[in-house]
């Protein structure tokens, strides 16, 4: 497979202090999906049950608001509550959260479900449908069954809502274990089942690709994604392009965001959103180290230092053509 990968990234100048979080409370808000209805911010992130914190600006004040997931009872093909990287949207079922958990009888792999929230508070709680969504092989009635995975044992992650200029709805995903795929699954009108013909690789990378999001611009598709290990301070953000939704594998692949560029350690599960005033921002999580605010150092985790993620938030824009991205001020 053929690839040209840009890795030069400017360092920031030794003076620059690196940004602070915007939400950084004692638990961790890890791969954030955010969602904004009306004048809020809600950042739907890992843990228990899925975590749900609200904004009412990207810049804050934040405050958590619980668990997200309705999970009495659990679904039959849920082995635990540890769910990974929920994200949500709005559809004409409600409000709609896909999520990735163990799976019973998987050696431990996930797959991807999915809950509906019918209320109009986005905080409320979401009810997992009785089958997965997303499970390789059709385990426990999962509808997208994963054909042509890179590794024939790999669970599922990092599912990501995606809607085109038409309105139709799509899910992308990434494939456990290296090499890793990101993934591609038409949705029905209201996101609730696979639609249409079997989901299809958007590209596969020999190392860890993951966390992806899809923004189409114009006639253009940019695909953000993360790279490297989630649990240092190498984890990077990178976006392709493409005038095919389908096809990322041949595209330049370009650095957005790394430690030495921000001084955030690991800048990765970015996410981005329309804002209040009509531009767009950027979320994304960063390792702290301690009790307080500061970004860990790689010395720091190479040492097990005590850390945690916390939420950051920039300014997104998209270039002079309208789809290159490009981040401006953190918040």
């Amino acid at each position: 497979m053929l690839l040209t990968t840009l890795l030069l990234v400017t360092p920031r100048p030794a003076h620059a202090a690196a940004p602070q979080p915007v939400y950084a409370p004692a638990h961790s808000i890890a791969d954030p999906g955010v969602f904004r209805e009306d004048g809020d911010f809600y950042a739907y992130s890992t843990g228990g049950g899925a975590r749900v914190s609200r904004g009412d600006e990207a810049a804050g004040p934040w405050n958590a608001e619980g668990a997200g997931l309705d999970l009495d009872p659990m679904p039959g093909w849920m082995a635990s509550d540890d769910v990974w990287a929920p994200d949500v949207w709005r559809t004409s079922a409600g409000l709609v959260m896909y999520f990735s958990a163990p799976a019973k009888d998987f050696g431990g792999q996930r797959c991807i479900g999915v809950a509906v929230n019918t209320t109009a508070d986005p905080g409320a709680l979401f009810r997992p449908t009785a089958a997965p969504l997303v499970c390789p092989g059709g385990r426990h009635g999962g509808e997208d069954r994963v054909p042509g995975r890179p590794v024939a044992d790999a669970g599922v992650i990092d599912p990501s809502p995606f809607a085109d200029s038409d309105g139709k709805r799509f899910l992308l995903y990434k494939t456990q274990q290296t090499p890793s795929s990101l993934r591609m699954v038409r949705l029905t009108a209201d996101g609730t089942h696979w639609f249409g013909n079997d989901s299809g690789e958007l590209l596969q990378r020999d190392g860890i690709i993951e966390n992806p999001v899809l923004v189409q611009r114009g006639s253009q598709f940019v695909l953000l994604a993360s790279r490297y290990g989630y649990d240092n301070c190498s984890y990077a953000t990178v976006w392709l392009r493409s005038a095919d939704r389908w096809h990322f594998a041949g595209a330049t692949e370009h650095t957005l965001l790394t430690t030495a560029g921000t001084g955030i350690c690991g800048p990765g599960g970015a996410d981005v959103t329309p804002s209040l005033d009509g531009g767009w921002r950027l979320f994304l999580h960063g390792w702290v180290c301690g009790t307080g605010t500061q970004a860990c150092t790689p010395s720091q985790i190479s040492n097990g230092a005590a850390k945690r993620r916390a939420l950051y938030a920039a300014v997104f824009g998209w270039g002079a053509d309208g789809a290159t991205p490009s981040v401006g001020a953190f918040l």
